[in-house]
């Protein structure tokens, strides 16, 4: 018998460790993805009850008027559109006072001045909330296109389950293919950390939130404050889903299936830069966090491609082969549901994890070296925001509801799995 060496014992180790974490990972977005429906099978009958979409927008000249138009070819009967401009300078205010005077249903509220304790997306939401007139709100944002159907269909799916807030999962727009191959392989972190499939679980940690699709009812949102309690969180739109569901609002996450898209960032190195701008709040302003969280990312997607190259010993590196296959598959599984494309961005894995991994230290890094936040041209002090941080451990889990269908209601997520 050849005596295993010490590199090779290490070797093994670190393969062996990504293959087991890599197996979890596999089996958390195998029960997310299960457990979700998709919203283009939901039968969107019945009648619709009042919606106000609210569209917090700042600089959105872009895209803004897409977006916003989109809304408006939504055939839920009773509809409003709340657009708040937040001290744009490119011209997205004069873009949507002229949509106002094309369809009465879209308000415009102009914000001129930030208040000292509020971050200036989540100011515009609370703002753009207030005035909401429907049962039920949208928050979303002004780059988001949402395809014919797409609200009355969520609608019925909320009402289906007895839900209060509903979060469809968009369809991630990424032309370029390491654009796509990073934004997925965040998307598929991201989905296995929140533990979406435990959200019809009573009393579990699960939550769901995303900025361009938050569906709440109105009196659920009121009844949370609105968005005082996230006035200073960068990460306001899955904080939102925190506060929701652990004050007892019934919560449940759908795929869009396309009918919701947006483009992330326009670009591979913006989508890196724009996490470098929130990785640090998602960790709750944590050093510690932030550098575990850092180092197992570039593990996970290093240590089967080292052991697979480098080792000398033949059960490490069938360990190496074994972890960089589930962690291409993971990935591919992941980009096919939520970008529509053929998964060969899930050969990039290992890239991705380091630049994910790098991300995140660069997050911390960077705002405790300057001691804020800075984003689109304001500044947010560092102490501020971990001063006005919603954290997870405030709000336990023991308070979060489960739900099941209503009686009479149009399906269950069991009946609309892919």
């Amino acid at each position: 018998m050849v005596p295993v060496t010490l590199p090779d014992a290490l070797w093994l180790a670190a393969a062996g460790g990504a293959a087991v974490a890599w197996i979890r990972l596999a089996w958390l977005v195998l029960r997310t993805h299960r457990a979700l429906g998709r919203l283009d099978l939901i039968s969107p009958a019945g009648a619709a009850p009042s919606l106000s979409a609210v569209v917090p927008c700042r600089d959105e000249a872009r895209g803004v008027e897409a977006a916003v138009r989109s809304l408006l070819s939504q055939d839920v009967p009773d509809l409003e559109v709340v657009a708040v401009d937040d001290r744009s300078t490119d011209g997205t205010g004069a873009i949507l006072d002229r949509l106002a005077r094309e369809d009465g249903r879209l308000r415009v509220v102009h914000v001129e001045e930030l208040p000292t304790a509020w971050l200036g997306k989540n100011h515009a939401c609370h703002v753009g909330g207030l005035r909401a007139r429907g049962d039920w709100i949208l928050f979303t944002d002004g780059d988001v296109l949402f395809a014919p159907g797409a609200l009355r269909r969520a609608l019925a799916y909320a009402r289906a389950l007895g839900v209060g807030h509903l979060v469809a999962l968009p369809r991630l727009v990424a032309p370029g293919l390491w654009e796509r191959a990073f934004v997925t392989f965040f998307a598929a972190v991201g989905s296995a950390a929140l533990r979406l499939f435990e959200l019809s679980r009573p009393g579990t940690r699960g939550f769901a939130g995303v900025g361009a699709f938050n569906l709440v009812r109105r009196d659920a949102w009121r009844a949370v404050g609105g968005h005082e309690r996230l006035a200073l969180e960068v990460v306001d739109d899955v904080k939102l889903g925190l506060l929701l569901r652990r004050s007892g609002v019934p919560q449940a996450a759908v795929l869009s299936a396309g009918l919701v898209a947006v483009r992330w960032q326009h670009g591979f190195f913006p989508s890196v830069l724009g996490l470098v701008k929130n990785a640090f709040a998602a960790a709750e302003y944590r050093p510690l966090v932030s550098a575990v969280s850092s180092v197992g990312l570039a593990f996970l997607g290093v240590a089967p491609l080292a052991a697979l190259l480098l080792a000398s010993f033949a059960p490490a590196r069938a360990l190496g082969l074994a972890g960089l296959a589930l962690g291409v598959g993971v990935h591919a599984a992941v980009a096919r549901r939520t970008a529509a494309t053929s998964g060969l961005e899930g050969l990039l894995h290992p890239a991705c994890a380091l630049l994910l991994a790098g991300a995140l230290a660069a997050s911390a890094v960077a705002a405790s070296a300057r001691g804020a936040v800075v984003w689109r041209g304001t500044r947010y002090p560092l102490d501020r925001l971990r001063a006005g941080c919603l954290r997870m451990a405030a709000l336990p889990p023991s308070g979060a509801p489960g739900w099941a269908p209503a009686p009479g209601g149009s399906g269950t997520a069991g009946e609309h799995r892919p």
